[in-house]
């Protein structure tokens, strides 16, 4: 009796061992698909969010509704949309590019295409002078300088009103 008895505790834990198993599957498996989707986990009102916090590589980030960082989490938003999106545009056009003055040209026109559709969409207000040149140390990389001005989103509006009886 005792034999069968130690068997069936061990067939129990071995059942309760795979079941904690499948579980841990399921629950990966389910992250991974809400992570693909593409669909919002989490919509929040803009105007109810007053700070926004979060840890990266032990660097504690907060930024705080009124204050200056809010105004710059903004550009910092700002910018992690435009750098990548010039880098993308030329990337996906210029991959065997060679680096000659045409080349250089052609690069240049393409970043200022990319800046207008950016300013079209009201993201950024204007953009200066775009200049492509020859690294002086590497043949094989083309520097891209230009700046922009930030369009700032409103945060608040103040309305005073006249009435005449």
């Amino acid at each position: 009796m005792k034999r069968s008895k130690k068997l069936c505790i061990l067939l129990g834990i071995l059942i309760a061992v795979c079941l904690a198993a499948l579980a841990a599957m399921y629950a990966e498996e389910k992250k991974e698909e809400i992570k693909t989707s593409g669909e919002t986990v989490l919509s929040v009102e803009s105007t109810k969010v007053t700070a926004l916090c979060w840890e990266q590589d032990g660097t504690t980030w907060s930024f705080h509704r009124g204050d200056d960082g809010w105004q710059k989490l903004t550009t910092i938003l700002i910018v992690d949309d435009i750098i990548p999106s010039i880098r993308t545009a030329l990337r996906s056009r210029f991959s065997r590019a060679k680096n000659t003055a045409r080349g250089r040209s052609a690069i240049r026109s393409q970043v200022i295409v990319e800046l207008e559709k950016k300013v079209a969409a009201e993201i950024i207000d204007s953009y200066g002078e775009v200049t492509v040149t020859a690294s002086e140390d590497d043949p094989t990389v083309c520097l891209v300088e230009f700046s922009f001005a930030v369009a700032h989103g409103l945060n608040q509006i103040y309305l005073t009103v006249h009435i005449t009886v």
